[in-house]
């Protein structure tokens, strides 16, 4: 199975890049955040800081023990305190969320940060967010829409935009928060969507959350599982939509606490054993052979083979090129900067290009 893994869990490239030992921290390792924030090139600090992970940098240098210059420890100082200001807010605009719903009769699942901040973060501050984003069924839109704009929140300026997930955001008016309230997972032109129902709406909630609590309320999450395939296909979809970015780091954390929370997700029983939408699997097989770089144990050779069968959109060489981008540029913190989009899952495969480009059969795996 190493072959397929594309030697997952070698050595990272880059070893000593801030984000490896940021993440390698997450995953348990107890080791000194060397080289610290005071050691860490201006680049990699920089990195660190715009993808919003500077109150995670000073919880991880306290915990540590590490030394910071007095320079960069008043900027994460400062990122802290931001950081838990504005969460705060988040916090009361996603009870407000969950109240409307509970007031309208709408159920409503936490997706995101929202989420993962509170269930799978040291502290919920330490996650950057831009948003609250929850989901709820087509059918109770617009009596929650309509609650949350009777309880202080308004539409942003600008028509809704046909087959997005969402609804027009909502912004409250005094605190400046937004709201997304989902219909779907994805847009509806997205692979994510076809053919497989893994990740659609009306699977979701009918196998893929679980009964929770946020902050004392009774609301819904995506299960462990369908939040691992979540992470994954998400990651994957703004890198495909995008180049690597400060802000896609912290889908990756969210991984890494994720499958430190739920080491079964790993094991031959990991579910969904099955994943039918292909590049949900290869996202998935993609992520789960990336993470043992930081210390998290491999998957094992059934859930291996299960994601790798039947062949689709990533193979060995894919994933070793993906893999490759991941290190040197997501976590190793560089500008994009060749003439190829960056390799993620099913963007190098010919006859997925050819069927999307020039309406050729699509190949087996997409049908």
């Amino acid at each position: 199975m190493r072959d397929v893994a594309g030697g997952s869990g070698g050595p990272l490239r880059g070893d000593a890049t801030l984000v490896a030992r940021l993440l390698r921290q997450a995953a348990g390792a107890a080791q000194p955040l060397s080289p610290g924030p005071d050691d860490a090139p201006a680049r990699a600090f920089r990195w660190v800081m715009d993808g919003g992970l500077g109150p995670l940098l000073l919880h991880a240098a306290q915990a540590t023990g590490t030394a910071v210059g007095a320079e960069r420890h008043d900027a994460l100082r400062a990122a802290d305190l931001t950081a838990r200001l504005r969460h705060a807010d988040l916090v009361d605009t996603a009870c407000d969320v969950i109240d409307a719903g509970a007031a309208s009769g709408v159920p409503v699942t936490l997706l995101k940060g929202i989420s993962v901040s509170e269930e799978l973060w040291p502290a919920e501050h330490l996650r950057p967010m831009g948003d609250v984003d929850v989901l709820v069924p087509r059918d109770g839109y617009a009596a929650i829409e309509a609650a949350l704009l009777a309880g202080g929140y308004a539409r942003i300026p600008g028509p809704e935009q046909p087959g997005l997930q969402h609804g027009v955001p909502l912004r409250h008016r005094t605190r400046g928060t937004l709201v997304e309230l989902h219909r779907e997972l994805f847009a509806d032109g997205s692979e994510l969507r076809r053919p497989g129902a893994d990740l659609a709406a009306g699977t979701v909630a009918a196998r893929g959350t679980v009964a929770s609590r946020y902050h004392g309320r009774p609301v819904r999450r995506l299960a462990p599982a369908t939040q691992l395939l979540y992470i994954a296909a998400s990651w994957f979809n703004d890198l495909t939509q995008c180049r690597p970015h400060p802000s896609f780091l912290a889908s990756l954390f969210d991984a890494v606490y994720l499958v430190s929370r739920h080491p079964g997700l790993l094991a031959d029983d990991g579910a969904p054993a099955r994943v039918d939408n292909p590049i949900a699997r290869a996202s998935l097989l993609a992520l789960l052979t990336y993470l043992p770089r930081f210390g998290l144990p491999a998957p094992s050779e059934r859930r291996l083979r299960a994601l790798s069968a039947p062949p689709g959109a990533v193979g060995p060489w894919e994933l070793r090129l993906i893999h490759a981008m991941l290190d040197r540029y997501q976590v190793g913190g560089r500008t994009w900067n060749l003439p190829l989009p960056p390799p993620v899952p099913g963007r190098y495969d010919l006859r997925r290009q050819l069927h999307r480009r020039l309406g050729l059969p699509a190949p087996r795996w997409m049908r």
